[in-house]
């Protein structure tokens, strides 16, 4: 059933461990070894969670004012996101792990997660190897993190899924190297856990007697096919050992979005404005840092929808650039139109946001002969108050539009992060939150 995988590629996953709690407690070392979550935008949902939080009862994505009364009983301590230190982590993470391959071998993957190939350590002991670079990261950024290796990247997702598991009997690393070990992990992997398959489908695969990852193999392959298409074959392959996933180079941004649920409803216009004004230099600078203008510009305003007893509102409108632009000042005055044309008073707000999208390079621009180009003449302004920016921090200089303030309601921020951003400079984010 399986292919011989003593001679093939093999990959390795490297993900971090509860990274948010993990930043969290690479700032405080005390809060080593008890409960801590990390709470969503406006201080919402669990996002992130050690594991004793985890023993204690608290779940995943649950609104964190139902556990007020077990965080005060078992002293969980609680955090507001600090999502310019979690992008300064992950940055710092994946420089290590990625320093270990060549540049073209690996594949970030999310903030947290990176794929290595491996397939030039044919004489190394990868096992070794991969130790190396879990304790390397330890000791550079005090992050934890897992790796699984294996012939393939579904294959990997299970080897780490085995690791953070069982932390202390694998020291961190596990490779799966033999057909005997494959079997193993797949008979002991439930179905709703393979990489790919959701809730739903899940559901569907235990309906018809599939509740380990081992029983999908048993399928027929024209049985797989009808339930899951395609998908569902490159699946059972990757199970197989047989490689369907290559490591993937990021491909260009289609599109660039800014939205935000405020922490409290919104009903004064000039407070609205002043984010949507925000969202749109976020989205400018972006545009900006890979050197490309947007020709599309949408703006949106919804008041909430789970507030049966107030009046319901929300509405877009977007608009084509005569010139393709990245300038935070052309941007900027453009969204203001857009907001001015949506905006209706009478209504609590709850989210808004800017889209920008169908991109151009920046020295690719096709100019309209009918229609002022303010691009060039706003673009060395816009580049210095970047540089300024990436030297002294996020927002320190800004269009006089700007607040400043932080626009994702965090009440939750200790003093240690407040030190932190006092004695560091944080680079430009890889990864942004919504």
């Amino acid at each position: 059933m399986f292919q011989n995988i003593y001679h093939l590629i093999m990959y390795a996953l490297v993900d971090c461990n509860s990274f948010f709690v993990s930043c969290e407690r690479s700032l405080d070392p005390s809060l080593e070894n008890k409960p801590v979550v990390v709470l969503s935008n406006n201080d919402g949902c669990v996002v992130s969670l050690s594991r004793e939080a985890r023993d204690v009862g608290i779940v995943m994505g649950t609104p964190a004012f139902k556990y007020r009364d077990l965080f005060k009983e078992h002293g969980v301590k609680s955090f507001s996101a600090k999502f310019e230190l979690y992008n300064f982590k992950s940055q710092q993470v994946m420089g290590i792990a990625a320093s270990y391959v060549a540049r073209e071998d690996y594949e970030i993957y999310s903030i947290d997660e990176l794929f290595l190939d491996l397939h030039s350590f044919k004489y190394i002991n990868i096992y070794d190897y991969c130790l190396a670079i879990k304790n390397d990261i330890r000791s550079q950024v005090n992050i934890p993190v897992s790796i699984g290796i294996a012939p393939t990247k579904t294959l990997c997702k299970v080897a780490n899924r085995i690791v953070k598991k069982y932390p202390e009997q694998f020291d961190g690393v596990y490779i799966l190297d033999t057909t005997e070990k494959i079997e193993k992990a797949l008979k002991w992997l439930d179905i709703g856990d393979v990489w790919g398959i959701g809730r739903r489908l899940s559901v569907k695969m235990k309906d018809h007697g599939v509740h380990k990852a081992w029983d999908l193999l048993q399928k027929p392959e024209i049985w797989v096919r009808k339930i899951m298409g395609i998908h569902g074959i490159r699946m059972i392959n990757e199970l197989k050992g047989i490689r369907q996933l290559e490591i993937e180079t990021p491909s260009p941004k289609k599109s660039i979005a800014v939205t935000r649920s405020f922490m409290e409803m919104l009903t004064k216009k000039e407070e609205v404005k002043e984010r949507v004004e925000t969202f749109a230099m976020y989205c400018s600078e972006r545009l900006r840092k890979q050197n490309t203008c947007c020709k599309i510009v949408t703006v949106f305003v919804q008041t909430n929808r789970f507030r049966k007893d107030l009046p319901e509102y929300k509405n877009a409108v977007t608009r084509i650039m005569p010139n393709p632009t990245n300038s935070s000042i052309v941007i900027g005055r453009v969204v203001n139109e857009l907001f001015e044309a949506i905006y209706k008073e009478g209504f609590h707000y709850k989210r808004a946001g800017v889209i920008v999208n169908d991109f151009v390079p920046e020295d690719e621009r096709l100019i309209s002969l009918f229609d002022e180009d303010e691009q060039n003449r706003h673009l060395p302004v816009m580049k210095a108050m970047d540089k300024l920016n990436r030297k002294f921090g996020k927002d320190k200089v800004r269009l006089g539009n700007m607040s400043g303030e932080n626009t994702f309601g965090r009440r939750h921020i200790s003093s240690e992060y407040e030190i932190f951003l006092k004695n560091n400079v944080l680079p430009e984010a890889s990864f942004r939150f919504h």
